[in-house]
């Protein structure tokens, strides 16, 4: 099976992660910039490298050593493949192609051995040849601020791989402070993502 849809027509899911590498852990995805707009990432052996660029378009390189507790490694235990979209304030936005609902769980459930925090921000169905995405969420779950706050960043493209505003910005937009727009994001997305698992089929 091909990494996000079998040429049958297979389905499949992406799950997007805002992932908080171990602060001494000498990641080097967030060892050189904490925001970079684009990462590659080589890992051989026992280095890794990383080529991180900057929102102002420098690129630098990061090194690091390749072991059991590497970021990388977690995907790779479990047969997916880590495409990492961004950096901002040291967490990382990677993305994955995986089976079924079980396979997120069990993903967040290894690199929450490895990492800080992982939350997850967004899971999509992907299926068909075409790799078309689509995913259904019922919002009637979700209170009036809950709503606003995640209709808003939504909006302003904040959850967009090549988004340009930040929780700061929407925070001051909605007149409460960023922490608190987090914590309201965080639950809404809790919300939707436990009406995901328990109501669609894998």
């Amino acid at each position: 099976m091909s990494d996000v849809a079998g040429a049958d027509g297979d389905r499949r899911l992406r799950v997007d992660l805002d992932v908080d590498p171990v602060g001494d852990g000498g990641c080097p995805i967030v060892s050189e910039a904490d925001s970079a707009a684009e990462v590659t990432v080589n890992a051989v052996g026992d280095e890794c490298v990383a080529d991180v660029t900057t929102p102002s378009g420098d690129v630098r390189r990061g090194t690091g050593e390749v072991d059991e507790e590497c970021l990388c490694h977690a995907f790779g235990r479990l047969g997916y493949a880590p495409h990492f979209r961004r950096v901002e304030d040291g967490t990382i936005l990677v993305t994955a192609y995986v089976d079924d609902r079980d396979a997120v769980r069990r993903l967040v459930e290894e690199l929450r051995a490895v990492v800080d925090r992982v939350r997850l921000v967004r899971l999509a169905v992907v299926e068909g040849p075409d790799a078309t995405e689509q995913v259904t969420f019922d919002l009637s779950a979700l209170t009036p601020k809950q709503r606003r706050g995640l209709e808003l960043a939504v909006v302003r493209g904040y959850f967009d791989d090549d988004r340009d505003v930040r929780l700061s910005e929407l925070a001051e937009e909605l007149g409460i402070s960023k922490s608190a727009l987090s914590q309201r994001l965080r639950t809404a997305q809790a919300k939707l993502v436990t009406d995901v698992f328990d109501g669609a089929e894998p």
